[in-house]
């Protein structure tokens, strides 16, 4: 359900690359936040679906969402699989990472956790 890149953009400046696929057919988004933003931020993300000549309902999204490292330190960068009609959190990534003196972002570790919480109010 989702690939991890790390890439080098320019000299000096890592990019922390995260990629999530998901059917655009059902009522589901992917959501982040960054639990410390003075030590990373989201710089952009993109979406690209499938390409097909006929008209479909459904088919596979891919997004890819790019952080930067603002300043040394540790933190997390949390995905939450949440059901748009409802509010239902299905499934939460976090991810734990380190930035470095030369802004490089680097992976500590990566949580995948299956929730039943729901976000009624």
């Amino acid at each position: 359900m989702f690939n991890l890149w790390k890439k080098e953009k320019k000299k000096n400046q890592n990019i922390l690359e995260i990629k999530y696929d998901i059917s655009s057919g059902i009522p589901f988004r992917w959501e982040y936040e960054i639990e410390n933003k003075k030590i990373c931020e989201l710089t952009k993300s993109t979406a690209k679906g499938e390409k097909t000549k006929e008209p479909i309902c459904g088919g596979n999204v891919e997004t890819t969402y790019f952080f930067k490292g603002l300043k040394r330190g540790i933190t997390i960068i949390r995905f939450k699989l949440i059901n748009i009609g409802d509010g239902y959190i299905s499934k939460i990534d976090e991810y734990k990472i380190e930035v470095d003196e030369n802004l490089k972002i680097n992976l500590i570790s990566k949580e995948e956790k299956n929730t039943h919480l729901q976000n009624h109010e």
